[in-house]
């Protein structure tokens, strides 16, 4: 018979201080207003609905955004809204019968798009 004691990483927490200064620094970057054109690229001519809360003492934001429609939003959120991405899945030839299919390779689209003003000079806006 083999006995052996597991024991979980001791982790490492940062002081009360440290913690409120990296908070306060990401913060002040997640709420530089930025001024730009949202693209619905899934629903052209449509909107977008979604709710955003990214710090814990903050309340809970709804939002509605208009396909081409230009707004002032936060950086976070729009890291948020250019980070939104879909799969599509690439069917496989090589599925066994009675054998469950391999998940197998995908390609990635953007479904949607924050294009800031200082790009939209370069970029011909439709009217």
């Amino acid at each position: 018979m083999e006995i052996t004691e597991l024991s979980r990483k001791s982790k490492k927490f940062l002081t009360k201080e440290k913690y409120e200064d990296l908070v306060k620094k990401l913060r002040k970057e997640h709420e530089k207003p930025v001024k730009g054109m949202f693209e619905f690229l899934d629903a052209q001519g449509g909107w977008m609905d979604f709710c955003y809360r990214f710090f814990k003492d903050d309340p809970i934001y709804s939002i509605r955004l208009q396909h081409g429609e230009i707004c002032e939003l936060p950086m976070g959120i729009v890291k948020h809204l250019n980070n939104t991405k879909k799969k599509i899945r690439k069917p496989t030839m090589q599925a066994m019968p009675g054998k469950r299919q391999a998940l197998g390779e995908y390609d990635v689209i953007s479904r949607i798009r924050f294009t800031p003003v200082e790009y939209l000079g370069e970029i011909k806006i439709p009217s």
